[in-house]
């Protein structure tokens, strides 16, 4: 148990408010004041956000952009790439540091360490261990121009901050050119392989304006920093190669090897190789230059080598012509490799995925340049079918971009292809139940990430004989039970996205004992768990609590679909009595009549810390996961739909300040003049309102996390709250607007928290979507502008675009694969209000198919009389 309290208490926030103080009313407003336009407006189709240098908003700009679990990179707001987090260092946060927060007045005596956010008071920025960047030549009209792509030099530079493909436009108004950067890795949703390179791509685009040819030349530059912290000038140099290859020049960044090395160089974590290349075999290079002084001259022999204590800095350049009024195009890789990788001694799971096919950065390298063509395209296909949607631009970035944390130093893929990540970069190791089971994006853009997490991790090394999940496997002995409903319905989850049933079959009877781990901690029987068990917020409460009873009636809902599917009907007997019985008794006995709490323990009482006749912020969690697995109503409608309310009243503010002046003790993820929605408020002003001994996970209590936001807010939208959803998510957006901090990094204890992708669950529901791969089923159910509506989806073999469109006395529908394929059996939508659909024209590319059409209410089926397959590029078109 000592080594249990310990990881707890790292993975833990010390702060702690010794007084459980009732609440001022006044510090929440019931009337938030809103602007009705400003309201209006968040549903405006708009364009891409994109961050000035002129108004001051690039300096915290650090967007991932190296492939998904294989290291993390930024990409600066001016183009360089920064942070360089690939040597292996699991450190805690991407800038371990204390940071002076007077407004907490914490135990800490007004400090925040990484885990409690730093970088969100004091944003990272400018961390550069190594020189990297890019210089452009400009010949005409009998002069010359050099122009480095850095801030200081350009009268104006453009970040259009689209995840995962970024666009930077860099403007002098002396010069009679347009430069143009796209930098992104590749990202190809469905294939978590090429989607996982350790490599950046940096595409220029050059425009000549002028009346005049222009000779352009860009040039690219990395420093050799391989070994950055185990060099010893004593045992080794560093060492530089010319490599040119069919499409391809390159320096090659290595760690040479004078003589034996007593420290076993080789096998350190930061021992490897980095590659800078452009894809054009006619492009110059050298193996050692001096950005700042490109008069001193350019090293051009085959290969140099320099003591470490020098610097050593590679380039590749090319040349370009530029007629009047057109165009050319410069391709670069960046590339790193370090296999290297050692968790902790407790994981015997060590390496990287990406050697398994690499030998080198070189040969990422190469094998971009060789399916260059392929792997750029899809990946600008994706970004293309991502945004051309009815829905928000603003909405679509917000709740995308969080998936870039699979892009940093938070997520893993061992050797083995297992995957393993903290719960934020370097805090709080093991893949946490009770954290990843809020993240909704990997299990929907590389849901076979997410199978590997269940089958090799949950439902293996972390499952105890008695079907209980220990929440971070090999780094704890418990379950956590929120942890444990969380991982079944992400079982569900799992089996919907894959293409057949072969997942579920494979696992079913330990996923049964999961599932029966979790009716067996309903002790008196009446479907309400209460057994006290370590939950999200790190303390053991006693009681019936409605978030976790909730959560866990809805995870036995999906034990008992996964039953039915495999023909366990004892089982899915017992599994619906148990969702009978909690439903019915949840909603008489936790709802006080304007939402859900916690009722104490008849024979503890309130002696230990809860949410008691608090409003929690989780309250109806079964409920909301339920909408995104098309799991229907478990909860009372009106009485989720009252605590909904309730948490928007109680909870939300547009201004933090006032509530957090008076309750003190929580971490700054929201500060003054920031609008967010608190973790639990006190709306009866009871004296002791979380118990009569507290202790410090209070300080939870009084913070905004956006994963808990998002999730509240992806039920809102679903529950058709929609301007009370879109509003909670717009503050986050605002609180990450790139004048104040990072926008790709949304931070909870620590930088890029996993539970910030329960931001995709808002997407997920805003379209209204459910799919059931097996069944092949697929639906959609706009919760606004149905009557011209458009957005991506995913499906388990390939994604694409839907759309529908509605006059008069008909409605179109059409899904269009981009990627892949989709096999369909039945296509459900809703019909406008008053409209009764009895017959459809289906067609397939157009060839017309038979269906059956069923309407209950507004619920439309169509059911096709064989399962089809919907190719790349085919469209289904429905009629009604």
């Amino acid at each position: 148990m000592k080594n249990n309290f310990l990881i707890l208490a790292f993975c833990s926030l010390f702060f702690f408010n010794s007084v459980g103080s009732a609440q001022d009313a006044g510090q929440i407003p019931v009337d938030k004041k809103l602007n009705p336009q400003w309201v209006k407006s968040l549903y405006d189709r708009g364009e891409p956000t994109i961050y000035l240098k002129s108004k001051n908003e690039l300096r915290y700009i650090g967007m991932p952009v190296g492939g998904i679990t294989a290291g993390g990179v930024y990409l600066g707001g001016d183009g360089r790439l920064w942070l360089w987090d690939i040597f292996n260092d699991n450190q805690e946060g991407v800038e371990p540091k204390i940071v002076n927060w007077s407004e907490g007045k914490t135990t800490h005596d007004s400090y925040v360490r990484s885990r409690d956010g730093a970088c969100y008071v004091e944003p990272a920025k400018d961390m550069r261990p190594l020189k990297q960047g890019f210089i452009l030549q400009l010949d005409y009209n009998g002069k010359t121009v050099y122009k480095t792509l850095e801030e200081k030099d350009w009268d104006e530079i453009a970040f259009e901050a689209t995840y995962p493909i970024a666009t930077i436009r860099y403007t002098d108004r002396s010069l009679p050119v347009a430069l143009t950067l796209t930098a992104y890795s590749p990202f190809i949703p469905l294939n978590e392989d090429e989607s996982g390179l350790p490599a950046t791509i940096l595409s220029f685009s050059i425009k000549n304006n002028a009346n005049t040819t222009i000779k352009a030349s860009l040039l690219g530059y990395l420093e050799n920093k391989t070994s950055i912290r185990s060099a010893d000038p004593n045992f080794c140099r560093r060492l530089n190669n010319i490599v040119r290859t069919d499409g391809l020049t390159a320096i090659t960044e290595s760690m040479q090897i004078l003589k034996k090395n007593n420290k076993n160089l080789q096998e350190k974590p930061d021992f490897g190789t980095m590659c800078i290349s452009v894809l054009n075999a006619q492009s110059k290079a050298y193996t050692d230059i001096n950005p700042n002084d490109l008069a001193s001259g350019y090293q051009t022999v085959d290969s140099i080598s320099k003591a470490i204590q020098e610097p050593l800095i590679g380039a590749v350049s090319t040349d370009m012509t530029v007629a009047p009024n057109q165009s050319v195009a410069a391709d670069f890789v960046i590339s790193w490799y370090f296999p290297n990788l050692q968790i902790n001694q407790k994981i015997k799971d060590t390496g990287r995925y990406y050697q398994n096919k690499f030998g080198s950065a070189l040969e990422v390298a190469q094998y971009i340049q060789t399916h260059f063509d392929r792997l750029s395209s899809t990946s600008k296909l994706w970004l293309q079918t991502w945004q051309e949607s009815t829905l928000p631009q603003w909405f679509l970035e917000r709740t995308f971009l969080n998936i870039n944390t699979l892009a940093t130093t938070n997520s893993h893929r061992f050797q083995t292809g297992r995957f393993w990540a903290w719960e934020g970069v370097g805090a709080c190791p093991g893949t946490c139940t009770h954290v990843w089971q809020y993240a909704q994006a990997m299990g929907r853009i590389f849901p076979a990430l997410e199978r590997d997490c269940r089958e090799r991790t949950d439902l293996n090394i972390a499952m105890k004989d008695d079907g209980g999940i220990i929440f971070r496997a090999e780094m704890e002995s418990r379950p956590a039970i929120d942890g444990q409903a969380g991982s079944v319905l992400r079982c569900y989850r799992e089996h919907q996205m894959s293409a057949d049933d072969a997942f579920l079959k494979r696992n079913w009877p330990k996923i049964k004992k999961a599932v029966q781990f979790i009716i067996n901690q309903d002790k008196n029987g009446d479907g309400m768990e209460d057994t006290p068990m370590e939950n999200t917020l790190d303390a053991v409460w006693d009681g019936e609590i409605a978030w976790i009873v909730g959560i866990c009636i809805s995870g036995v809902r999906a034990g008992q679909e996964m039953a039915e599917e495999v023909g366990d009907t004892e089982f899915a007997k017992v599994c619906a009595d148990y969702v009978r019985k909690g439903s019915k008794n949840m909603d008489k006995y936790l709802f006080n009549g304007e939402y859900y709490i916690h009722r104490p323990d008849k024979e503890k009482g309130r002696t230990k810390l809860g949410s008691y006749n608090t409003c929690h912020i989780d309250q109806v969690l079964g409920q909301a996961w339920a909408h995104q697995v098309g799991l229907g109503r478990i909860q009372d409608y009106q009485k989720t739909l009252s605590a909904l309310r309730s948490l928007w009243k109680y909870n939300f503010t547009p201004d933090v300040g006032p509530y957090i002046s008076v309750n003190q003790g929580g971490r700054p993820y929201a500060l003054p003049g920031e609008g967010g929605m608190i973790m639990n408020t006190n709306p009866k002003n009871e004296d002791k309102p979380y118990g009569d001994n507290v202790t410090w996970q209070m300080g939870y209590f009084h913070e905004c996390m956006s994963g808990f936001e998002y999730q509240v807010a992806a039920h809102m939208i679903a529950e058709g709250m929609t301007d009370e959803g879109l509003v909670l998510i717009r503050s986050i957006h605002d609180r990450y607007h790139a004048a104040k901090r990072n926008p790709f990094n949304e931070i909870e204890c620590s930088d890029h928290y996993a539970r910030a992708m329960a931001s995709y669950g808002a997407f997920i529901t805003a379209c209204g979507f459910e799919y059931h791969g097996p069944k092949g089923y697929i639906r959609f159910a706009p919760q606004w502008n149905p009557e011209n509506f458009k957005a991506p989806f995913t499906a388990a073999e390939g994604w694409g675009t839907y759309s529908q469109t509605q006059s008069g006395n008909q409605m179109t529908c059409r899904l269009l694969p981009q990627y892949g394929q989709v096999v369909l059996k039945e296509f459900s939508v809703v019909a406008p209000k008053g409209k009764n659909f009895k017959s459809a024209t289906v067609s397939v590319d157009g060839q017309t198919i038979p269906v059956q059409v069923k309407q209950k209410g507004q619920d439309v089926l169509i059911s096709f009389n064989d399962k089809v397959t919907i190719n790349k590029g085919k469209e289904l078109k429905i009629i009604l």
